[in-house]
C-alpha cells in the first residue's frame, strides 16, 4: 500500500520534498502504531493530489511590502496618491477606478485591490532607493488616446528593488505594461495577465533591463533579476515578452496566446534566461536569443507557433530559490482560470 503512492502520483510525489526523504523509513520503525501510520498515509495522499499552494516566490521572496504597518483603505485618487507616497510600511487596500497619473511610490508598501474590479488608471513609479512594494488584485490601465498619443506604463521599476506583483491585470498600457528597467532588481511577476482592446499601436508589454556602468574604466553590469511565472499574454500583445537585456530572466509555466504578435520572448545583450515549461499557442516568433544573449530551455510548448522557436542548453544560471513547476499540458487552462486580478 505505501509503496504505490509515488507510481500513483509521481508529479505530486516529487513536490514533497520533506516527506518523502522519510516516507519508505515509516513501515519498518515499530514504534508507529498501525493507526498512526493510516493516519500519515492519508494525509500523506490528500496532500499529494491536492493543487500545489503558490505564495510569494521568486526573486522577490524576500519583499516585505508594507508588513508591520498599519492597514488603510482608500476610495479617491487623491488618499491613494496621498499613502502611496507616505513614508514607512503601510498597508493600501484599494476600491473603485482611481485615476491618479503618475505617482512615485515610497518603500514598504503593500497595494491591495478590494471590491468589485478595483482599477488603476495611470502609473505607479518605483524609482532607485524604493524596496519591498507588493502589488496584488489590481487592474492597470494608462491608455493612449484614439490618435496614438499619450498613456504610458503601467507600473515602472526604474532602480526599484525587492517587487512583487501579483494577480494583476493590465490592459491597454500606453507605453509598456511593466517596465524593469536601470538598475531594478529581485523583482518576481506571477499569475497576472496582459492584453490590449483599443491600443492602435506599441502593444509592448514587458522590459527587463539592466545597464552596464564604466567604473575607474572597467564595464560593471548591473544586472536585473526577475522572476515571471503562471503569466498570461493575450489578445493584442505584439512584443516584448519579455525582451531582456542584461538581465537575469527566470520564466516558467507561462502562457503566451496572442495571434497577430511580432514575437514573445528575446535574450540580446548580455541577457540570460532560463525558460522552463511556458506554453506558446497560435504566436511567431515564441523564443530566441540573439546578439549576445544566452537561453536555456526545458520543455516549453509550442502549439501552431511559427518562426523562431529555440530550444537550447547554454550556460545561463540557477535559480537561488525553491519553485514548483506544473505539468507544460496543464498551463493553458490553469493560467486562464487563476492569472490576473479577481
Amino acid at each position: 500500500m505505501f509503496d504505490v503512492l509515488p507510481f500513483l502520483f509521481p508529479a505530486q510525489w516529487t513536490k514533497l520534498k520533506f516527506l518523502r526523504k522519510f516516507w519508505f523509513f515509516i513501515p519498518n520503525m515499530t514504534r508507529f502504531s498501525f493507526h498512526k501510520l493510516c493516519l500519515s498515509t492519508i494525509l500523506l495522499l490528500a496532500l499529494s493530489i491536492s493543487e500545489a499552494v503558490y505564495g510569494q516566490d521568486g526573486f522577490a521572496a524576500e519583499s516585505l511590502g508594507g508588513k508591520g504597518g498599519k492597514t488603510v483603505s482608500v476610495n479617491t485618487a487623491a488618499d491613494l496618491t496621498q499613502m502611496l507616497k507616505s513614508e514607512g510600511p503601510l498597508i493600501i487596500k484599494v476600491s473603485g477606478t482611481l485615476a491618479i497619473g503618475s505617482v512615485a511610490v515610497a518603500s514598504q508598501k503593500t497595494v491591495i485591490g478590494t471590491g468589485k474590479n478595483p482599477t488603476i488608471v495611470g502609473n505607479l513609479y518605483l524609482r532607485s532607493g524604493v524596496e519591498h512594494v507588493i502589488l496584488k488584485n489590481l487592474t492597470f490601465t494608462n491608455p493612449m488616446n484614439s490618435k496614438g498619443k499619450g498613456g504610458g506604463d503601467g507600473v515602472t521599476i526604474r532602480g526599484g528593488k525587492k517587487v512583487w506583483i501579483d494577480h494583476c491585470t493590465f490592459v491597454d498600457c500606453g507605453d509598456g505594461c511593466i517596465d524593469i528597467t536601470e538598475g531594478a532588481n529581485d523583482v518576481t511577476v506571477s499569475w497576472c495577465k496582459f492584453y490590449y482592446i483599443n491600443q492602435p499601436k506599441h502593444r509592448y508589454t514587458m522590459l527587463a533591463v539592466g545597464r552596464a556602468v564604466k567604473k575607474k574604466k572597467k564595464r560593471d553590469i548591473k544586472e536585473v533579476r526577475v522572476t515571471l511565472h503562471h503569466n498570461w499574454w493575450g489578445q493584442g500583445c505584439d512584443s516584448r515578452m519579455p525582451a531582456a537585456r542584461k538581465a537575469k530572466v527566470h520564466m516558467y509555466n507561462n502562457y503566451f496566446n496572442c495571434p497577430g504578435n511580432f514575437y514573445c520572448t528575446n535574450a540580446r545583450a548580455d541577457a540570460l534566461i532560463l525558460s522552463e515549461s511556458n506554453y506558446y499557442q497560435d504566436v511567431q516568433n515564441p523564443i530566441y536569443a540573439e546578439s549576445g544573449g544566452r537561453l536555456k530551455t526545458k520543455d516549453n510548448r509550442f502549439d501552431n507557433c511559427t518562426g523562431k522557436a529555440e530550444q537550447r542548453d547554454d550556460e545561463v544560471f540557477d535559480p537561488p530559490y525553491d519553485y514548483v513547476v506544473d505539468n507544460v499540458s496543464k498551463v493553458p487552462e490553469m493560467v486562464r482560470r487563476k492569472a490576473g486580478a479577481h
